[in-house]
């Protein structure tokens, strides 16, 4: 099987540490834009509630030198009674972006960080948090096979000893000589998906059925029987498998259109979950937000806003959701389903051509938390982190 054709999340860009001041109100949109100066040129890339008091937002900080553009990882914190955020300082990741692809917690003391394939040990990088400090826990690449490219994308933390991560590779299948390239070769290569387990002790690859056929992005767990991870397949379909314990079954999701992609899972229990992602109705569409939502016994597309793009990030809110995501357009929206109906509080326009992109959502006491970033006048990344939108 050829595998699936290669398509990863948004990528993001860079940021610092410092302690940020307070949020500034924007009175227009009810958002509360945080001043993230003193933090440097960064993106931010993910944001999530660690307990019921903390929250977490995560990305790269960029810095230019000469030609080229060092990166670190950034991670800053607010605890709810806090006016500032802090950073939290991390080891760098094995890619050369820095990028943290996904944070999962148990608890604020238990909590897990995810990136890519660090080529030159064979291994792939996670970090563990114990409320103190971060700690590199290396996770296994198959045996015997060769890579050209890998990563984890997400990672679910249920348990001390119950983590799940999933996430992709690209394997070679073939190597010749380049006739044309001295010293240089021609790879022929596929891409499938991969899980990881942590059970108290170690990371473990586990099995997935028909890999060459899937690609993982997002994954929660519930129970030692109960793990959602959802996808795309290698026909350019929506995913959704489940584990039952046991072993792995392709759960059915309907959608509009003829491609698609699940990007996000939350789930609230068994018999509430709920997945995001984009729908296609032709080669030339850029996507359409796709919902959907488990009761328990199937899944069921949710409607969204004719005008949403596809959704970038998803979370939990009182009697719904909240999903960030780009409008047909282009520009960021915020939307929020609350007892059945959408509300799309507008997002203030930013950057040096106005341009903004949202790339996490979290719901806290404040309401929305959304983050992402926006180009800067030097061509370099601005942190964007916003409050409120109720």
């Amino acid at each position: 099987m050829s595998g699936v054709r290669v398509r990863t999340r948004a990528a993001a860009l860079a940021l610092a540490a410092v302690t940020v001041p307070a949020a500034t109100a924007h009175a227009e949109a009810r958002w509360s834009a945080t001043d993230l100066t003193r933090v440097g040129d960064a993106a931010l890339t993910g944001v999530t509630r660690v307990d019921g008091d903390t929250t977490w937002v995560y990305g790269v900080r960029v810095r230019q030198e000469g030609k080229v553009q060092p990166r670190t990882p950034l991670l800053l914190a607010r605890d709810d009674g806090e006016r500032s955020w802090r950073e939290i300082p991390m080891p760098a990741f094995a890619d050369r972006s820095n990028r943290i692809s996904a944070i999962g917690a148990v608890s604020g003391d238990d909590a897990w960080a995810v990136g890519l394939y660090e080529e030159s040990r064979g291994v792939f990088l996670t970090q563990h948090w114990d409320g103190t400090e971060w700690r590199v826990v290396d996770a296994p690449a198959p045996e015997g096979t060769k890579l050209a490219g890998a990563g984890l994308l997400d990672v679910s933390a249920r348990a001390r000893d119950d983590v799940w991560a999933v996430g992709w590779l690209i394997v070679v299948d073939s190597e010749v000589p380049d006739p044309d390239k001295p010293g240089g070769t021609i790879q022929e290569t596929h891409g499938e998906a991969m899980f990881q387990h942590w059970d108290g002790e170690a990371w473990h690859l586990v099995p997935v059925p028909d890999a060459a056929s899937l690609w993982s992005n997002s994954v929660t767990a519930l129970a030692d029987d109960d793990v959602w991870v959802s996808g795309y397949t290698s026909e350019d379909q929506p995913a959704m498998l489940h584990y039952d314990g046991t072993s792995w079954s392709r759960v059915p999701v309907p959608y509009d259109g003829v491609n698609g992609e699940l990007i996000d899972l939350e789930a609230r229990g068994a018999n509430d979950v709920w997945a995001a992602g984009r729908t296609l109705n032709d080669d030339e569409d850029t996507g359409h937000a796709l919902l959907a939502h488990w009761n328990g016994r199937s899944w069921k597309q949710v409607p969204a806003p004719a005008d949403a793009g596809p959704v970038n990030d998803l979370t939990l809110a009182p009697g719904g959701v909240v999903a960030a995501g780009e409008q047909l357009d282009g520009t960021p929206y915020v939307m929020r389903l609350r007892r059945g109906r959408w509300s799309v509080p507008s997002v203030p326009p930013g950057g040096a051509d106005g341009t903004r992109y949202l790339t996490g959502v979290a719901w806290t006491p404040q309401g929305v938390t959304a983050v992402g970033y926006e180009e800067g006048a030097t061509g370099l990344p601005v942190p964007l982190l916003l409050t409120g939108g109720r």
